[in-house]
């Protein structure tokens, strides 16, 4: 890639803009139209919810789990798709996925099923003169160049404030001060693709500068930022492979990440050098250090990079700007990989066991990239803005953002602390200030999300609760009937909680895990259509991805990727086969984007991958009449209860997650039990009102171990799985209520914010026993 000079791009593009400082004001007095409207709601809402009912072909009577029905036309895509709000309702006509044709029948299998798009063949690139992720770098910043391409935020000053809040002192209930940090941070500055490409060919100038040479290892162990990803690229320009690591690994799983891999450089944050410092001791091919100076996600005094420093005298360490200034000063020309080289070895986030390295070839995450395109592409275009947060580490987050740069459209990045306004002052949250035109998120947000909102609702006035709902049900309606009208209440009735995303959302997208029903329809009723993804570190985050244009919320997830193939394999042990209607099974997937090694780890590759290259995911799931996949539960999170049967443990938490007293919440189930308890990690704000309630008095340690406040809480959650329709072995005789923080760094939760099985049965072993004892 040549340097060149940028110029500006056209002022006509609009560009987002902070929102003003949020001022109080006195409350609007209502229009006439407005209590006319008030009044007729509740009427509509209750005639909508009697068609709903009476019309359903669901068995469940809730009104958060209705089907879309799909409108059986083809249409033309507006183009006011690629710019606005997405529809709430299929608008290409099914089947989505076929069979592969001349396949032959396997008992025990179906045929192997691919996107309609690929009916001829699989797609390996996003264009054909993309196949390596230099490849796609180039391309961008050449077509691109005076575009912007990302946006950071810097910290201006960290606020202390201190509050009162209840503690128990010598057995009474005391107001005692705590202390709670505050960000005020910067608007957005952005660079162009033309000066983003002149950053990362000076931080790979840089590193050839320190004396790497093609096939060496950067190990990557920081949070998500700018520099995470122009170093990743940088690598790419020079042939070097990338080794990724959580940044909520402990010291030994970066230990091991290290010695197995055999890096010569590191890269992390400020923060976490406390961390690498143990681990480096045991990584003797590590010589060189780099800090990313220019991370806000907890700012660390320079006494503590001078201690790192004077601790590991035998290493160079120095920052990503002192790197990109020692490129700048000795330039090297690119010497790119070619598609079979390998750019990157992922390791997963560790949860059940040491994590374990996927290796990833530059054809495979280009392939990967052209997946994910093939679904959305159609829908999106160069205006697009990103918030990126979600760890780099992950593959489906490395995915998209390569994705937003082939698209030429809009990286901002964030952190999970400043995404809202909570835990700013004197600004605005990540999303507020960037106002996203979409927005990933992993299910713990959504329903962070929906509870807030639904709180802020049902404590309102009679009239708010009437305009709220009563226009939510009359939206339920019209979309499940694919009538017009169903976006007059977005602005009135809806338009304050889009504000609170910056109001420009065009769609959202769920990852990581699965998600209620509840929860999706919620989302894509008052916020933005939800699609949702599924893949996996081992198939380069393809899978599944919900599309624009075949909008469903029936559960299932959407169609293949068109990089990828899918075929169910029965599991007769499970019950689960490919005979019945609709087939079930585990989910195989074959294609560029699956891996072919596990890194170093042949058994675990003998045990994953078949010979003829079909990867078994671990997952159970099926196919729904109109071609989209429909992921069930893993086959490790299916558990036998006392009396032979199984439960499917993701799909009881997405449900029972949607209670209001539960910030998260695993399920645990075992053959020595007929029935599972929850250990729920509280939402403190609702304990504290349902404590009130009963009477009962103390901090929020004490108030999770009173016996009323449990019962409460337990009643609370039986309700929401009735409403649900779960059967009785469904349903959880027992809870454990804890009020410890369940973060990635405590280690009961991964980067992306699943639960940590493993270690939440060890550290709350005692008390499952105890729940299942008085159950």
């Amino acid at each position: 890639m040549q340097q060149r000079p940028t110029t500006p791009r056209s002022s006509s593009r609009p560009r987002p803009r902070p929102l003003p400082r949020t001022r109080t004001r006195a409350p609007p007095r209502l229009s006439p139209l407005l209590l006319i409207v008030a009044l007729l709601l509740p009427l509509l809402s209750i005639a909508a919810y009697r068609l709903l009912n009476t019309h359903s072909s669901s068995s469940s009577s809730s009104l958060l789990c209705l089907p879309i029905m799909p409108c059986k036309q083809n249409l033309a895509v507006p183009e006011s798709w690629r710019s606005g709000l997405g529809p709430l309702y299929q608008v290409e006509k099914p089947p989505f996925t076929i069979e592969v044709p001349g396949a032959p029948e396997v008992e025990g299998e179906t045929k192997p099923r691919r996107n309609v798009v690929a009916k001829d063949g699989l797609i390996d690139r996003p264009r054909p003169d993309v196949d390596t992720v230099f490849a796609l770098v180039k391309l961008s910043a050449e077509e691109h160049a005076g575009d912007r391409c990302m946006g950071t935020r810097k910290l201006i000053k960290i606020h202390e404030e201190t509050k009162k809040v209840p503690k128990i002192v010598d057995g009474q209930t005391q107001m005692v001060d705590k202390k709670w940090q505050y960000f005020e941070l910067s608007n957005y500055t952005f660079m162009t693709y033309g000066d983003y490409e002149t950053h990362l060919l000076n931080l790979a100038s840089g590193l050839r500068h320190l004396g790497l040479e093609k096939g060496d290892k950067v190990h990557m162990f920081a949070s998500t930022s700018a520099n995470w990803l122009a170093l990743s690229h940088a690598c790419s320009s020079q042939t070097f492979t990338i080794v990724t690591a959580y940044d909520t690994l402990g010291t030994s799983g970066v230990e091991h990440t290290l010695v197995q891999s055999k890096p010569k450089v590191m890269f992390t944050d400020p923060h976490l050098l406390k961390t690498a410092s143990g681990a480096l001791s045991k990584a003797e091919t590590v010589k060189i250090v780099i800090y990313n100076d220019q991370s806000i996600a907890q700012p660390t005094p320079q006494s503590e990079i001078d201690a790192f420093k004077s601790s590991h005298p035998n290493l160079t360490v120095l920052s990503a700007t002192e790197l990109a200034s020692l490129g700048e000063a000795n330039p090297h020309q690119p010497l790119p990989p070619t598609p079979q080289d390998t750019y990157c070895i992922m390791y997963t986030s560790g949860s059940t066991g040491p994590p374990k390295g996927v290796s990833v070839t530059h054809e495979s995450f280009v392939a990967a990239v052209a997946g994910l395109a093939g679904v959305i592409g159609d829908n999106v275009s160069t205006e697009e803005v990103i918030l990126a947060y979600l760890p780099l580490a992950h593959i489906f987050e490395m995915v998209v953002e390569n994705l937003v740069l082939f698209f030429g459209a809009t990286l901002g990045y964030g952190s999970a602390r400043t995404l809202s306004d909570l835990n700013v002052r004197n600004c605005a949250g990540d999303m507020r200030t960037l106002a996203p035109t979409i927005l990933v998120g992993v299910p713990q947000v959504w329903e962070t999300i929906k509870k807030g909102v639904m709180g802020r609702v049902n404590g309102g006035s009679l009239l708010v609760r009437s305009l709220f709902w009563g226009a939510f049900n009359v939206k339920s309606f019209l979309v499940q009937h694919n009538l017009p009208g169903q976006t007059i209440f977005d602005s009135a009735i809806f338009g304050q909680v889009r504000k609170l995303t910056g109001g420009r959302l065009r769609f959202i997208i769920n990852g990581a895990s699965g998600i209620s029903k509840e929860t999706a329809h919620f989302m894509s009723m008052i916020l933005a259509p939800m699609l949702t993804g599924y893949g996996l570190t081992e198939t380069g985050g393809n899978g599944a991805l919900g599309s624009p244009q075949q909008f469903t919320l029936t559960g299932a997830v959407g169609p293949i990727t068109p990089a990828i193939e899918c075929k169910l394999v029965s599991i007769p042990d499970l019950n689960y086969s490919t005979s019945t209607t609709p087939p079930q099974g585990e989910i195989w997937l074959r294609g560029k984007p699956v891996l072919k090694e596990y890194y170093l780890n042949p058994e675990e590759t003998a045990k994953a991958i078949t010979a003829d290259g079909w990867f078994k995911t671990g997952d159970i799931g099926e196919f729904d009449a109109d071609g989209h996949l429909k992921v069930i539960d893993r086959v490790k999170n299916l558990v036998k209860l006392q009396g032979g049967e199984y439960i499917a443990l993701e799909k009881l938490e997405a449900t029972y997650r949607g209670s209001r007293a539960v910030q998260n919440l695993m399920v645990h189930g075992d053959s020595e039990h007929p029935r599972p308890i929850a250990v729920i990690h509280v939402n403190e704000a609702v304990i504290r009102e349902i404590a009130a309630g009963l009477g009962v008095q103390g901090g929020e340690h004490d108030l999770v171990r009173n016996e009323k406040v449990r019962a409460a809480v337990f009643k609370d959650l039986v309700a929401q799985g009735k409403g649900a329709g779960l059967t009785g072995l469904e349903m959880i005789t027992g809870v454990v209520l804890t009020d410890e923080e369940w973060t990635p760094e405590s280690g009961l939760v991964t980067a992306t914010s699943k639960v940590n099985r493993r270690a939440i049965r060890e550290k709350y072993a005692k008390e499952i026993k105890e729940a299942f004892k008085s159950s």
